[in-house]
C-alpha cells in the first residue's frame, strides 16, 4: 500500500503544499476548502453535495484568484481539480466569471492599503516586531 502511494507522489510534476484555504465553486457558489494546492490543481472537500460537472472555476476567497479548472477524480466529499487557466477578480472578468466576480467583490474580505501601512503587525512577521521595553522604574519606596 505504501509503495501506490509512493508511486502517485513522484507522478506529481510540482510539489503539492497542505494548505487550508476558504473557496467557493462555481456554477452554483459551493463553499469548499481548499486542502492542497499545487501550482497545476488542488484537492477541495465539500461539506455538502460536490459539483456534478465535469469543469467549474475555484475561487479562492482570500485572494480573489479565480482558477478555471477540471475535475479529475472524486472520492466521497472530496475532488480534485486541474487548473486550466486562471484570473484576477479584482479586474474586468469575462463573461463567464461574471457571477463569481459580483459575488466575491460584494462579499470579500476588505482590507485597505491605508490600513496595512497604518499598521505593521499585518506585514510584519512576529519574529521582526519590535518587543515593548518596560520604562525603568527606580527602587522601591
Amino acid at each position: 500500500m505504501q509503495d501506490v502511494i509512493a508511486m502517485r507522489r513522484e507522478r506529481r510534476r510540482s510539489a503539492r503544499i497542505a494548505v487550508a484555504l476558504r473557496g467557493k465553486a462555481f456554477p452554483g457558489a459551493r463553499d469548499c476548502r481548499i486542502v492542497d494546492f499545487t501550482r497545476r490543481g488542488a484537492r477541495l472537500t465539500f461539506d455538502g453535495p460536490i459539483p456534478s460537472g465535469a469543469r467549474l472555476v475555484l475561487v479562492v476567497w482570500t485572494s480573489g484568484a479565480a482558477f478555471e479548472a477540471s475535475v479529475r477524480w472524486r472520492r466521497g466529499h472530496e475532488i480534485g481539480v486541474r487548473f486550466e487557466s486562471s484570473r484576477d477578480l479584482r479586474r474586468p472578468a469575462p463573461p463567464h466569471l461574471e457571477e463569481a466576480q459580483a459575488l466575491w467583490l460584494e462579499r470579500r474580505p476588505r482590507l485597505r492599503r491605508k490600513a496595512l501601512v497604518r499598521n505593521p503587525v499585518i506585514l510584519q512577521s512576529r519574529s521582526r516586531l519590535p518587543r515593548r521595553i518596560a520604562p525603568a522604574r527606580g527602587p522601591p519606596p
